[in-house]
């Protein structure tokens, strides 16, 4: 709503047309499609990012597929997307994989296996976390990563004060950032070479 009223300032805006969409209700979520049932236009909009892509909607799209309705995507900024697209790393093969564990030893883990899969398959990974648990995941990629992988950081993309630097973890190590609670993109690749 504040996006809305941010670049459209003059128009009113009927609070009654909006819906909160909860995909945990089943039910209440193939409801918000019989608008389009009588033939009328609706739109899913997500609070950042883009619908399904490390947000909410893919069961209404999904119920919108399976009742024959038309599902049209209209661009819109991906801060994964626009974090990949600055880190300088792999681009025509990546994998987004959300978050990582919150348990330690299976976070360490799963870096170790996603560095793994990277170097044997050319393959940038991409994860998101939580803000505040923004300097773990940084603490544990740069204590398990190979010196010599690339690791980006995308700090509040899309905003004044982004930040995305792509460097070896290696480098990160000896630079010893604190990272604030901003919404962060983390992106590595294991053996990427620049030339």
């Amino acid at each position: 709503m504040s996006f809305l009223k941010r670049v459209c300032p003059k128009k009113k805006i009927n609070y009654e047309n909006f819906k909160l969409l909860n995909e945990k209700d089943v039910i209440e979520t193939s409801m918000q499609l019989n608008p389009c049932l009588k033939g009328k236009h609706i739109g899913l909009l997500t609070d950042a990012g883009c619908p399904n892509i490390a947000d909410p909607g893919s069961k209404l799209i999904m119920h919108a597929h399976e009742n024959q309705i038309k599902v049209i995507p209209l661009v819109g900024p991906s801060s994964i997307l626009l974090a990949m697209m600055a880190s300088g790393l792999n681009g025509n093969n990546f994998s987004f994989n959300g978050y990582l564990p919150i348990e330690e030893k299976k976070r360490i883990k799963k870096i170790k296996e996603f560095e793994i899969n990277s170097k044997k398959n050319n393959q940038t990974q991409i994860f998101i976390e939580t803000p505040y648990r923004n300097q773990k995941l940084y603490n544990d990629l740069i204590k398990v990563l190979n010196d010599q992988t690339f690791l980006c950081i995308a700090i509040n993309v899309g905003s004044k004060n982004q930040r995305i630097k792509t460097m070896s973890a290696g480098n990160w190590k000896t630079s010893k950032i604190k990272l604030s609670k901003d919404p962060s993109i983390f992106i590595f690749h294991s053996g990427f070479t620049i030339f």
